[in-house]
């Protein structure tokens, strides 16, 4: 019998870590700013054991830090050798990725794609990360199910451990372009995947990856 007391709280600190990652990204929460339990605690009205599940969640996904001394911290912005350094790994792991899906990719992993580009519109690109985290999340399935559609499950896992859409959201919600062009990025890579085109399939994913890193220099 499953123990509801246990659902309850991981459904509680999920909804701590979401209200948590909102404040992160719209800089309610400042870079860098330390982060006290006790009192957010207060002002959340939660005990400290989902704060604390909650912050964790956080730490795995690069937005807070946790570090000796000082306890949570929100992460810093990432800057533009962390940036170059997060689109130089994509690039050599997502490009190769799309063009082994093109080769395996069936109905059910189109369907997908194609219901996540529905969810990429530009109302859903600008604005607060409340509006924002739709396009986010449908921006990373979309990723992800071309890895997955890969048939490697370490490539695909190796690319969720890098959080890159995290990274990137965090840098977009300051310059709230480009939405139009993602889109299209997207339509070629999907329509490269339909054709089972792996050449073409990778190419779209470079370019696709080379022009949001340019959208998100300063």
């Amino acid at each position: 019998m499953q123990d509801t007391r246990s659902v309850s709280r991981v459904g509680l600190a999920e909804q701590v870590r979401a209200r948590l990652q909102e404040r992160i990204m719209d800089q309610e929460l400042a870079p860098g700013s330390r982060l006290n339990i006790d009192a957010l605690a207060r002002e959340m009205s939660v005990s400290t054991t989902p704060l604390r599940e909650a912050l964790a969640g956080l730490c795995a996904r690069g937005l807070v830090r946790n570090e000796a001394f000082l306890g949570f911290t929100v992460a810093p912005m990432p800057d533009q050798v962390f940036l170059r350094n997060l689109y130089e790994t994509r690039l050599r792991l997502e490009p190769w990725l799309a063009g082994q899906a093109a080769l395996r990719i069936g109905p059910e992993h189109i369907a997908r794609l194609r219901d996540g580009l529905a969810d990429m519109g530009a109302h859903v690109r600008r604005g607060s990360w409340r509006i924002h985290r739709t396009h986010a999340a449908a921006d990373e399935a979309f990723h992800g199910i071309i890895a997955e559609a890969s048939g490697n499950q370490p490539a695909r896992q190796a690319l969720a451990a890098l959080n890159s859409q995290v990274h990137a959201s965090r840098l977009y919600m300051t310059a709230q372009r480009g939405a139009e062009a993602t889109a299209r990025e997207h339509e070629a890579i999907l329509d490269a995947l339909l054709r089972h085109d792996p050449e073409a399939a990778a190419a779209a994913m470079s370019h696709h990856l080379t022009a949001s890193q340019e959208r998100l220099a300063p």
